[in-house]
């Protein structure tokens, strides 16, 4: 057999489907069009995807009346598909302020019945929450009761109006699970309130049977489209991760996605490192392979290299900044004031040596190493008995296993640059995360029939090609990426006694 060395491309980064960094904008959303095209993350194309989020109150304020082309939603978010994005959507259950700041579930559910839970907004000044409590507002928060039944069966219209909407859409690339929790991150509240919460019924078999209700739910409504789960203590003080252990077991085997919604700190004294609670760390450990690990949250360099290091397929900032966010990246403005560094009151004196370049340097690595970088290191080739064998030598060079079903593609190319023949096939080894790992090298052998061709040289690409998404070529960490989604290899010889038939 002939060895080939196909060029590799280290530093580039890749845009794939299932995996990668993303934007996100919160409240007084900015379309596309209004980011200044020079702004550097967009020129360095860090990305091609973009988290939106809304209150349900603010996507239905009347029951059956759905704003869907406000400006806090598809107002905004188609203006960044039309520039190519794929989107993250989430519509919250419960946001920061709740029902009387427009920012959770719609007063009609609770006027249909449901029961909720007011605390003082008092209590939340000065907390440990990174976002802007107002100073003059006196009206209460308000929560759902997560585990009331009318509660539960308008969320599940809404879901299902959501689907027929959603559902399928190849510039969808992931639905969260927001029902269930403040800002769907599972913790029900703040739990200043523990008596209340447990007069409305709140316990573990309540939670945890409401909570599968509401997967179960996202699951119907979005058959065809990636979900994701923002994990959590459904109640810091008298619950913690491990009560909702089946519920994470369940979106584990379900394929869902798991998200770590408090990357950059450990608040328990068992943790296992200083940036995350070791239950979390643990649950991550046993469910890998089984579906994605998701991280939220902009916080120092080793915290996000220890997140990359646990197997990460896809990051976000966190925080409640308005609008986009990261456009505060580059501002010549204290770190502290840029309102898009979680837990920077934590950490300031560490947070505050980040230079502008350094705070950039974050972007482009984690942009360039979160989730998977399949390569072809080298392909042995032999042709006989009209036959083209082929060895491809790969290596997944990112952070997370490859969870994808796909193709290898093969073509060749006569002298004159035309294509003379291609074909694809599944990988003989199988499309396992476990054997596409993190850092994985391997050997995958695969038997072409060619037509019969005149005798000469040819150069041999390359692809990979996703079963989903209406079949898009995978970007590979190779060189020469083609039109059409191939990669060179280089070169081959077919003989005329190579080619004889049976």
């Amino acid at each position: 057999m002939r060895s080939i060395l196909p060029l590799l491309s280290d530093q580039e980064i890749l845009c794939n489907r299932g995996c990668g960094i993303n934007y996100c904008q919160r409240r007084k959303k900015i379309p596309f069009e209004s980011v200044p095209a020079d702004t550097w993350f967009l020129k360095e194309k860090l990305c091609d995807k973009i988290a939106i989020d809304i209150s349900w109150s603010q996507l239905e304020p009347n029951e059956g009346e759905f704003l869907w082309e406000q400006p806090e939603w598809e107002g905004c978010f188609k203006s960044w598909m039309d520039a190519g994005f794929k989107i993250l959507l989430k519509v919250r259950g419960m946001d920061t302020l709740g029902t009387f700041y427009n920012q959770g579930t719609p007063q009609w559910v609770f006027d249909a019945g449901a029961r909720y839970v007011d605390e003082d907004i008092a209590l939340y000044r000065n907390s440990w929450l990174l976002n802007n409590i107002p100073e003059n507002e006196r009206k209460p928060i308000r929560y759902p009761v997560y585990w009331d039944e009318i509660y539960l069966e308008k969320v599940n219209h809404l879901l299902q109006t959501m689907g027929q909407r959603y559902n399928g859409s190849p510039m969808i690339e992931s639905v969260a699970i927001a029902h269930m929790g403040r800002w769907g991150e599972m913790h029900i509240a703040d739990h200043y309130n523990h008596d209340t919460w447990i007069r409305e019924g709140f316990s573990i078999a309540n939670f945890n049977q409401a909570h599968r209700a509401i997967i179960d739910m996202y699951r119907a409504a979005f058959p065809n489209t990636p979900l994701q789960q923002s994990i959590g203590a459904p109640c810091f003080d008298i619950a913690t991760i491990a009560d909702a252990a089946p519920n994470l077991e369940y979106l584990a085997q379900n394929g869902i996605m798991i998200k770590i919604g408090g990357l950059g700190k450990a608040w328990l004294e068992n943790a296992s490192s200083p940036w995350l609670d070791r239950e979390e760390h643990e649950l991550f450990k046993r469910i890998k392979y089984q579906t994605k690990l998701m991280a939220e949250n902009l916080v120092l360099p080793q915290a996000l290299d220890f997140a990359l290091d646990l197997g990460l397929s896809y990051w976000q900032r966190g925080g409640e900044a308005n609008g986009l966010g990261e456009l505060n990246i580059d501002k010549d403005i204290p770190i502290g004031e840029k309102k898009i560094y979680s837990f920077y009151k934590f950490y300031p004196e560490a947070y505050d040596r980040l230079s502008l370049e350094d705070q950039k340097n974050i972007w482009r690595h984690m942009a360039q190493h979160t989730g998977y970088r399949i390569a072809a290191e080298a392909v042995d080739t032999e042709v006989k008995d009209q036959n083209l064998v082929t060895v491809f030598f790969w290596n997944n060079r990112g952070a997370a296993p490859c969870y994808e079903k796909f193709e290898i593609c093969v073509a060749l190319f006569g002298k004159d640059g035309q294509k003379v023949w291609s074909a694809s096939q599944k990988p003989s080894c199988g499309c396992s995360p476990k054997i596409w790992d993190s850092k994985s090298h391997f050997s995958d052998m695969q038997s072409w029939k060619l037509p019969l061709l005149p005798e000469g040289e040819y150069e041999l690409y390359f692809g990979v090609r996703q079963n989903r998404f209406a079949g898009e070529m995978m970007m590979l960490a190779n060189a020469g990426r083609t039109i059409d989604g191939m990669y060179p290899a280089g070169k081959i010889n077919i003989k005329k006694n190579e080619q004889r038939t049976q």
